[in-house]
């Protein structure tokens, strides 16, 4: 059993490469609002949040829609006369188009407790950006909002497409001034470095499935470099305190995916994550504050 974080052995706390924790809500904060929406961004910044994480694909009029799915998702968005939307390449359909969907009004089955927001269509990255200078210009924040922003692709993406989706998302960060601001993160590996000699100033991250635990870590490692990445983001599931550790050795920051119990953010933060990334940024927001407790007490 996982003990809460309070009770961990006095010098247990192991501490993040640069000294901060980034905290991430997951598309916005997918536990609580219609994923990736403007609604989600409100509640993860009201929340405390350091990130907000979101997903683009790329359009067919080569404008980045804020989506996860490849195709339209009928579980959680609904045509102008309610029904569930048919499973349409999002890169066959314009921003236009894609607006006509209204992807707040049903409550994602999984996650009980998400308030829907009837009428909510999907945002462009620039309007995200944009909600969120914006939103942020009349609040005190300890600092402006961060993005990290994954790249999606079909099963069967061409380098073509990987090149395409690398620009015109750069282009999106630099034309908002947030270069350096930034992350680009990607399961699809070749994106980063092309997003590297675009425009150095912006992070990138390598996410890996749960079923690179099956993997040695120099693997990870190796991988994260030929990517020229800084960050390693592997599922929680495939953590392990002594990863962490090999990961900083190797000059990685690691920023953990999806993790929604605040027993394992606490067992993580004593581990010295980098980051977290949830669907719950009240819980991260929790879990973060016993954590600074924790090495408070660990300290004296």
């Amino acid at each position: 059993m996982i003990m809460s974080g309070a009770s961990f052995k006095k010098g247990a706390l192991a501490r993040p490469l640069d000294g901060e924790v980034d905290l991430q809500g997951h598309r916005g904060a997918r536990g609580r609002r219609p994923e990736n929406t403007i609604p989600a961004f409100r509640y993860c910044i009201d929340q405390g949040m350091t990130t907000i994480e979101l997903d683009t694909n790329v359009t067919k009029d080569d404008q980045l829609i804020v989506c996860h799915d490849t195709m339209l998702n009928g579980s959680i968005c609904r045509d102008e006369r309610g029904n569930a939307a048919p499973p349409i390449p999002i890169g066959d359909l314009t921003v236009a188009e894609l607006k006509l969907y209204d992807c707040g009004s049903v409550m994602n089955p999984a996650f009980p407790e998400q308030v829907p927001v009837p009428g909510t269509s999907m945002p462009t990255l620039p309007e995200a950006f944009a909600f969120a200078k914006n939103y942020e210009s009349g609040r005190e924040l300890a600092r402006p909002m961060r993005f990290n922003i994954e790249t999606k692709f079909a099963r069967d993406c061409t380098a073509k497409d990987i090149e395409r989706s690398a620009r015109l998302v750069v282009a999106a960060i630099v034309d908002a001034g947030m270069a350096e601001r930034a992350t680009v993160q990607s399961f699809v590996l070749p994106v980063l470095p092309i997003v590297k000699r675009l425009d150095s100033r912006i992070c990138r991250s390598a996410l890996f499935e749960s079923s690179f635990i099956q993997r040695s870590g120099n693997e990870i490692i190796l991988a994260a470099r030929e990517a020229e990445a800084g960050i390693i983001s592997p599922h929680v599931n495939a953590v392990t305190s002594a990863f962490v550790e090999q990961c900083h050795a190797a000059g990685f920051r690691v920023l953990v995916w999806t993790v929604n119990e605040e027993v394992d953010m606490l067992r993580l933060f004593a581990w010295g994550v980098d980051g977290i990334i949830s669907d719950y940024p009240d819980r991260l927001a929790r879990a973060y504050s016993q954590r600074k407790t924790d090495f408070i007490e660990t300290s004296l």
